[in-house]
């Protein structure tokens, strides 16, 4: 049996969830903490959702594996981003002073996401 690399796309799928989850928890807090924003950033992360899901089903149906079961793996990829979501938002209304950092280390897990793992995998392949 193929097993998909689930611990990448798990762990990139939690901060997306946590970005998004701060930017609902940080709505007027400042100026610039709308609800439109927090909104488009929902937005732009459940669209860029769909070519993470198809990375993840795509080889998996290459590799054999049945149409549902890919399909499923893909689904189960993004299964922790709304928990996620819900412990940002949580979070960011219980420790407003951290907010700041909560972002930057949003930020930076997912620049290390990218640089760890995609950016040495799209030079191999």
């Amino acid at each position: 049996m193929v097993t998909p690399p689930l611990c990448p796309v798990w762990c990139a799928r939690t901060l997306e969830g946590l970005a998004v989850g701060v930017g609902f928890g940080a709505i007027g807090k400042t100026a610039s903490a709308t609800f439109e924003n927090a909104r488009n950033l929902a937005v732009g992360i459940g669209i860029q959702n769909f070519p993470e899901g198809l990375a993840v089903s795509l080889p998996l149906r290459g590799a054999g594996v049945s149409t549902w079961k890919a399909f499923w793996y893909g689904q189960l990829s993004g299964m922790v981003e709304p928990i996620a979501g819900v412990l940002g938002a949580v979070a960011i209304t219980l420790a407003e002073p951290l907010l700041p950092y909560a972002l930057a280390f949003a930020a930076g897990a997912m620049v290390y996401v990218v640089v760890d793992d995609i950016i040495p995998e799209a030079q191999t392949g």
